[in-house]
């Protein structure tokens, strides 16, 4: 199995998305979207903004299950309830025409978040998942996946099957005492831009 973990800087519902009917990651991670393929795990570990007190915490994680383009994403009527007029937390807002992607207006990235999100060229679906929320379990070390010597980007991990197998038991251990993110949604600075204006070119996301 391999791995990809991250540190989730904020877990507001949009990145990833929890939405029916899969778990999603559209917005943040470009490079996690790009690399990562059907049948390999992601995983976040708290931020300093999650968890202050403990950054070994499991936030959620997500085995992916599908892998497509923003036009197939937006096209797909099970993603429907993802887009912006639908919930709360969006991550549906790039809408395909005449073969470009159009910034939708949304409360979660504003325009110029575009570019950055859109380099990650794919969305991920992801099923099973598991999401703990900010105060999730602590990741035992025997699986070597902890972020040390350094948090910032991704890390790859390859696990053996048996690893993998001790890892899943874990995760669907901790799940069942699972509590919701205690974070409240943080807002981009409003827009005065019109329904699918084009995305402007400066990319800047805190993801």
């Amino acid at each position: 199995m391999r791995v990809h973990t991250y540190v989730i800087a904020v877990d507001a519902g949009s990145a990833p998305n929890y939405d029916r009917p899969f778990v999603t990651l559209a917005v943040c991670k470009p490079r996690i979207r790009r690399k990562a393929e059907v049948g390999e795990l992601v995983l976040a570990f708290a931020g300093k903004q999650v968890n202050p007190k403990e950054p070994h915490t499991v936030v959620w994680a997500g085995v992916i299950n599908e892998k497509m383009t923003f036009a197939e994403y937006w096209n797909d009527r099970r993603f429907a309830g993802k887009k912006p007029e639908k919930s709360q937390h969006p991550d549906n807002f790039y809408r395909p025409i005449d073969g470009c992607l159009l910034w939708v207006q949304n409360h979660v990235h504003d325009a110029d978040a575009a570019t950055h999100d859109t380099s990650g060229k794919f969305v991920l679906a992801f099923s099973p998942s598991w999401r703990f929320g900010a105060y999730g379990p602590l990741m035992p070390s025997e699986f070597d996946l902890r972020m040390v010597g350094g948090r910032r980007g991704e890390r790859v991990v390859e696990l053996s099957e048996p690893e993998w197998k001790r890892l899943r038991a874990w995760l669907d251990e901790n799940s069942a005492g699972a509590t919701s993110p205690t974070q409240s949604p943080k807002r981009c600075r409003p827009i005065k831009k019109p329904v699918d204006a084009p995305a402007a070119v400066r990319p800047r996301a805190k993801c």
